[in-house]
């Protein structure tokens, strides 16, 4: 049996689906509000029971999205890899948007936290321009409508003229990485599974220490 295995966590809402020849045989979708930690772990067992722990092939969605449900995804991912000796890719989650044509052009906008957005250009099963930050609505709104095709975003928040909410689909990350060449597939596998990141990590350096902090006695 040539299954595939599909993970995305990316947001708050975790999918996990099996692909095996052209037949979805297994699609859970569960609400941990963007952790996914214990939440996994049934969906994943239920999943491998589905298909008698026989893939062929394990494709994670890597965001953009929540850092670390992307990260537990793909650590999930990585711990079924190894145990069952099967290679493991990464797709973009927008790649995947549930409500758009898999062949068609489409832009994904996204929160990007800190009172920002992000906007990226699909097409196919590749981003074809971003993901691109933009800090204001006004540049934001200029950026929209320079590709054509759909708008898309995963995020409720989010509202501008002819958006469409949608959702990352593990049933069709699991097709495209399914319809990947040969050489596709060995190129992907031979980069591991990262997150997509928007900017780089916000990282604080300690206090210095100051004349409010205690001299030990001698």
């Amino acid at each position: 049996m040539n299954a595939t295995l599909a993970i995305d966590t990316s947001t708050k809402e975790g999918r996990v689906s099996v692909l095996t020849e052209n037949d979805i045989i297994f699609s859970e979708v569960f609400t941990s509000e963007r952790s996914h930690n214990s939440q996994i772990f049934a969906p994943l067992e239920e999943a491998l029971v589905s298909c008698n722990h026989a893939l062929s092939l394990i494709v994670v969605g890597t965001g953009p999205g929540s850092y670390t449900g992307i990260r537990i995804g793909i650590a999930a991912g990585l711990g079924i890899s190894m145990a069952l000796e099967v290679p493991i890719i990464g797709i973009s989650s927008i790649c995947s948007a549930e409500s758009a044509d898999q062949n068609s052009l489409y832009q994904v906008i996204g929160d990007a936290r800190r009172e920002s957005w992000y906007i990226a250009t699909v097409k196919g099963h590749q981003i074809i321009s971003g993901p691109e930050l933009f800090e204001s609505v006004e540049s934001l709104t200029e950026k929209i409508g320079v590709e054509k095709g759909e708008l898309y975003s995963f995020d409720e928040n989010i509202s501008f003229p002819g958006i469409q909410k949608t959702n990352p689909c593990a049933k069709k990350l699991a097709r495209i990485a399914a319809e990947l060449s040969d050489e596709e597939i060995k190129e992907l596998t031979s980069i591991p599974p990262e997150p997509i990141y928007l900017r780089a990590p916000f990282i604080t350096q300690p206090k210095k220490l100051g004349k409010n902090v205690p001299k030990l006695d001698s």
